[in-house]
């Protein structure tokens, strides 16, 4: 068999392969002893007619196209693996006329995995980030949460100013204002942003039993509202019962330290998502691959399948939240393009990252994957393990691994801290 290989960009092989003739002699003989085992002739016996008379009752083309598709799978992975390629996608054969004694020709046009070239990724180098948590972040934190634990109370004295609350009935309202309907009454936070800007602004120095007719442009409509009463909210005062209250903490300062390791923790898993970004931009910058649009197509509609399935565990359908955001699936498929993009090429480049520096989980590393996947899923490892072989996944767990302890060298490599 005679294999030529002809490279494409990005990332694409054409395979012109050649038979011999007599393995299309031996096709032919397999595809009429086939063929005679599925057809049936007048006056034979299934499986038993002349091959003669066989050809001359399915006809020619029908031999062919059967002694075609029995030697074509074989022949393309014998000449994949006599090419040295590494193929991602289903081939596209186009076969050669067919004739009894010539040799039978094809040409196989498949997706390749990229050669990735990564460049001087050792001289990556970024100091390494803080994670600092002040005290004015902590005092931000405890107002926030006198905020959520705030109670409202009759507003007396004054009109209703920004932030405070009104209790409004609504009189009449036309247009598009379907959210508003006449009759029913509406708790208004002034400034909170939940109803339209001008229907908040226009309740600042309102009082009770004041009217207000306001016009609104989005959506178009005009509402009049009576105010039935006004209130503010009121925070808790700062003391070890609200700490109590809130958080469950037996002291205001143990309230403080509380919100601080919490926060401190938030702060470092931020810190640190954003300099593994930092640092795999630059490994991006300096490598070179070209990724087949058939990758990106392919990893496209796995995010449009996380994108479902987030929406599902809220009860919407995609088709609601097309609707809701006012797109159209196009539109969404061009917003998600570009990290499917970036998603495939920091794969590819992690993944030659660890060829290159020999990144590679023991199995001692692998059981304990395994075991904290038990873990999560409040299952026992044997039962873990029969699932992962059972779905597949195994490979994909490994490899998910692998990818963490490599970006984990590099982010090594870039803090200046690896051999």
């Amino acid at each position: 068999m005679k294999v030529e290989v002809k490279k494409e960009p990005p990332s694409r092989a054409v395979l012109e392969v050649e038979l011999p003739p007599e393995d299309l002699q031996k096709g032919l003989e397999e595809a009429l002893t086939r063929l005679n085992r599925r057809v049936t002739i007048p006056g034979f016996r299934r499986g038993r007619a002349p091959k003669v008379l066989l050809q001359r009752f399915v006809g020619k083309d029908a031999v062919y196209e059967e002694a075609v598709n029995l030697l074509v799978p074989d022949a393309y992975a014998s000449a994949v693996d006599q090419a040295g390629v590494r193929p991602i996608t289903r081939p596209q054969i186009q076969v050669e006329s067919v004739e009894e004694g010539k040799p039978l020709r094809f040409t196989a046009t498949v997706d390749l995995l990229p050669e990735v070239s990564l460049g001087d990724y050792r001289a990556i180098r970024f100091p390494p980030e803080q994670a600092v948590v002040t005290d004015a972040d902590v005092d931000s934190a405890i107002e926030d949460l006198r905020r959520r634990n705030a109670h409202l109370v009759a507003l007396e004295g004054r009109p209703a100013a920004e932030g405070d609350y009104v209790l409004a009935r609504v009189v009449e309202a036309t247009g598009d204002q379907a959210r508003l309907q006449p009759g029913k009454e509406y708790l208004i936070e002034i400034g909170g942003g939940t109803y339209p800007e001008e229907i908040e602004r226009a309740l600042v120095g309102v009082s009770v039993g004041e009217r207000k007719t306001v016009t609104t442009t989005d959506p178009a409509s005009t509402v009049t509202l009576e105010v039935s009463s006004l209130k503010r909210k009121e925070l808790p005062e700062l003391s070890d019962e609200f700490a109590k209250t809130a958080a469950n903490a037996g002291t205001l300062q143990e309230l403080r330290d509380l919100l601080r390791a919490r926060m401190q923790q938030e702060v470092e898993a931020r810190v640190r998502q954003a300099y593994e970004e930092k640092v795999i931009d630059a490994l991006l910058q300096g490598a070179t691959i070209d990724v087949p649009s058939s990758l990106i197509e392919h990893e496209l509609q796995h995010l449009v399948g996380d994108l479902t399935e987030s929406l599902s565990r809220r009860g919407l359908t995609l088709q609601r939240y097309l609707q809701a955001t006012e797109k159209t699936e196009q539109q969404m498929l061009d917003e998600l393009r570009p990290s499917a993009e970036r998603r495939i090429r920091t794969e590819l480049a992690i993944d030659e990252f660890s060829r290159q520096e020999g990144v590679k989980p023991v199995q001692e590393e692998i059981d304990r994957e395994v075991e904290n996947v038990a873990r999560r899923l409040q299952l026992d490892d044997a039962r873990v393990r029969e699932w992962l072989g059972e779905q597949g996944r195994y490979d994909s767990l490994v490899t998910a691994l692998r990818r963490r302890q490599a970006l984990a060298r590099l982010v090594a490599i870039a803090r200046g801290d690896a051999a």
